[in-house]
Order: C-alpha cells, then structure tokens, then sequence
C-alpha cells in the first residue's frame, strides 16, 4: 500500500493562492468579464488575477473602463480572498459547514498567521474574519454616501463596497475610471475629503495587524498591550506623521501634484502619500510628477510596507526595528540584545536580516531584468519603483506597468506572489520534508574580513 505524502502547510499555502489566481486568470480571461466582449489576453489576464490575489494593485488596463461587471465582481472577490488568505477562506467554509477543523489544518492556520502555536487558532481565525467583515461594513457606510450623491444609487453604492474592501485589504483597485479619466485612481477626488479620510482609515486598520488590532480590542478591557502591538504602533504613527510632514516639504510648492492645492488639502493628500505606499496602492496625485526626493521617500515607504499578520506587504515595520536595534544596540554576554526589558534572539535578528537581505536581492535582480526586457524603454528609476512597488504588494507606478512586454509582466508577477505568500514560506514550501542530520562539529574560524 502506497502511503499518501502529505504537503506541508507552507506548501498548502503556496499552492492554495496558486490556484486561486488560475481560477481567477480563466475567468478574466472570458468575453463576459470584458465590456467589449473579446478575450482578454492571457498574460494580462494572470497578471490582472495576480494583482488582485497578492492585494497589490498593478494594472494593465482601467479595471472600469476594461471589465464589464461580471469582471469587476471576480476581481473583487480575488481581492477579498487575497485579504482574508486562502487559509483562513478555507477554514471559514469548514466553520459554515460545521466540519471539524483538523490539528493538520490547525497547524497550517498557524503558519498563514505567523503564530507561534495551534492553541486558540481557530477562535483568532473566528475574530479574524468577524473583524474583517465589520470594518469592511463601516467603510462602506462612511463611502456610500458620497460616492451614492456623485454616481446614483446603483453604482454609487458599489463603487462604495468595491472601494471599501480594497481599502481594507491594501489592494489599491479601484473601479472609477472612464474613458477619459483612465488609470486615474484616487485623484479625481484628491479635493474631497469625505472620501478620503475613510478610505486612510481603512488603509491604516489593514496595515495594523490582525493580532494588534484584537490587542487594542483588548485595551478596553484594561488590559496591557503586548509589546509587539507597542511597537507597531509607535512605528505607524512615526512614519505616517513623519512620512506626510517629509511629503508635504517636499511637495508644497510643487503645481504638478498638491502645489494648487488648499492648506488642508495639502495636508491630507501629504499624509494620504506617506500612507498609501505603505502597500495600499491608491493614488491622488501623478506619481511621475514627484520631485526625486519624494520618488526616493516613496521607493523607502513601500519597502518597510505595514506590519506583521495584516493585509499588507514589505518587510514590515518591525523586520526594520529589529535590525536597526542590532545596528545601534550592543549584545550582552549571552548573545541577546536587551530591548524595553526584554530580549532579542539571535535567531530574530537573523531572520530579520534573511528577508531585508532575500528582499533586496530581488528587487536589484527584477530591476536588472526589467531594464533588460524593455531596451531602454524604461528608466532604471522607474524600474526599481515598479519592483520594489510589486515585491511590497503596494500598486503604486510611474505609468509604465500596461506598456510593459511579456517578461517584464512575468517578473512582476513573481515579486507579487513572493510578496504575498512570503519569502520564508515560499523557501519552506520547497523545501525537502526530510531531515537531514546535524552534528555539533566545531570548524576552525573563516577569518573572512567584513566592512
């Protein structure tokens, strides 16, 4: 008798997003989805599906103008997947089928949320998607209005859902555009504020965390904030209020994106800059009329991206926290680095160290092979923004993404996915089950020469 060879959970993960973007691929890819009615190119079909799973927001083609609404419906439903992850969509059908969730799927529950262990997996998953659908519900509500006066009732109110759940989940898809305003994104309401501000709201509550966000729940209870919710939100709030004072400097006087603006216009569009690249997507000014600085603060922002267990991308806040404290703080006698009277491993500052290190190699190789497939179509500046904005999940673009070639497409189709699924879990995923032996053999010291 054969024994059936189990994947492991990280491969549960991979392949489980893997197939949701094929499904999502072929349905895009049918005349129903299109307005005009014509097959959509395969390529841009997956790259379309990939964007909306890996909630990054690159586009070829203006999401309303483009797809019909059969088309937009399956992006939005791509989106909300890719939010919740396959994982936690799965369980939540076992949960509405009362099925019992398995100590299998327990353990790989726990490795989507990046947890340390299965105990109380299944009542975070429960909260996980109560939260998800009750901010997603407020948003909506805060939208509707608005958007209900502009549009009518019928399209208002789901341009007001469509929006709200791709706020939530970082995605930065939006279903706006017209013939003349294609690829427009958010600057069409770059001077309404009531529109604005919910969706910075939804933004920001995405880019929080799950866990932090049910620790702040706590909060209310009184009880103390763990240190890891602490330092996310020291961490948000400086490069959110950090982030719009540098852009509203650095943009103030510019005509080309707030310069004509209002005062206070200005000062919610700054903060909606620092808050958008940080893997959300949305856009209310032309990126490709930035001044460099901005351009580089920008390329910074989606780098660090949001925080662990959110709907965002990047290395993350506190991937950036650890390493700086290895930088500036001393190890003591026992290897660790003491922090607000705790300790950080070893074994962290590795791991922190492995995805900065893994993420900057692709960015430098995409990049490299970007300006290869396009000959001197593309700028390396636009490169490395487009690399770095597909790797983060972020969305954000200099204009380039629809009049990119086939490969190019394919790169920014495998940063996406790493970007989503995670660079760690993509290596466990293919990594052999296997063990191999390890003996504690004392080697003589490389002496190589560092700095």
């Amino acid at each position: 008798m054969v024994r059936k060879k189990k994947l492991n959970p990280a491969a549960q993960i991979v392949i489980g997003f893997l197939s949701i973007i094929l499904i999502g691929t072929f349905l895009l890819c049918l005349p129903i989805s299109s307005n005009n009615g014509q097959w959509f190119s395969f390529v841009d079909s997956m790259l379309t599906s990939t964007s909306s799973v890996c909630v990054t927001g690159l586009i070829v083609v203006d999401t309303a103008v483009h797809f019909s609404l059969f088309g937009q419906i399956v992006i939005l439903f791509l989106i909300q997947i890719g939010g919740l992850g396959f994982i936690t969509l799965t369980s939540l059908v076992f949960l509405l089928m009362g099925k019992k969730i398995t100590y299998e799927k327990r353990v790989t529950m726990k490795e989507s949320f990046n947890q340390e262990n299965v105990q109380g997996i299944v009542k975070l998953v429960k909260n996980v998607i109560i939260l998800v659908f009750t901010v997603e519900i407020i948003g909506f509500l805060c939208l509707a209005p608005s958007l209900v006066k502009i549009y009518g009732w019928g399209d208002g109110l789901f341009k007001a859902l469509f929006l709200a759940i791709s706020s939530f989940c970082n995605a930065g898809f939006d279903n706006l555009g017209t013939t003349s305003t294609q690829f427009a994104s958010l600057s069409i309401f770059s001077q309404n504020i009531l529109i604005l501000l919910p969706i910075i709201f939804l933004i920001v509550i995405g880019g929080l965390g799950f866990v932090v966000l049910f620790d702040i729940g706590k909060k209310f209870k009184h009880e103390k904030l763990s240190l890891h919710s602490k330092v996310v939100l020291v961490i948000t709030a400086i490069l959110v209020f950090g982030g719009g004072f540098l852009f509203a400097v650095l943009e103030w006087n510019n005509p080309n994106t707030i310069g004509n603006m209002s005062f206070w216009e200005k000062i919610v569009n700054s903060f909606f800059c620092s808050i958008t690249p940080r893997t959300a997507g949305f856009s209310t000014i032309d990126y490709t009329q930035l001044t460099p600085a901005s351009v580089v603060l920008t390329d910074i922002f989606m780098f660090i991206g949001g925080s662990p267990a959110s709907t965002a991308g990047g290395i993350k806040t506190t991937t950036l926290l650890i390493l700086l404290i290895a930088i500036f703080k001393s190890e003591n006698s026992n290897g660790n680095i003491p922090f607000c009277k705790r300790k950080v491993s070893t074994k962290m500052v590795k791991k922190s160290l492995r995805v900065i290190v893994f993420a900057l190699l692709l960015i430098i190789t995409s990049t490299f092979l970007i300006c290869s497939f396009e000959g001197g179509l593309v700028t390396s500046t636009e490169a490395i923004f487009e690399s770095i904005s597909a790797l983060s999940t972020v969305g954000l673009t200099m204009g380039i993404t629809p009049t990119l070639c086939a490969g190019s497409k394919i790169v920014l189709m495998f940063l996406m996915f790493v970007g989503r699924v995670g660079a760690i879990t993509l290596t466990l995923a293919l990594a052999n089950r296997k063990k191999s032996i390890s003996y504690d053999i004392e080697y003589p010291d490389s002496k190589i020469m560092v700095g």
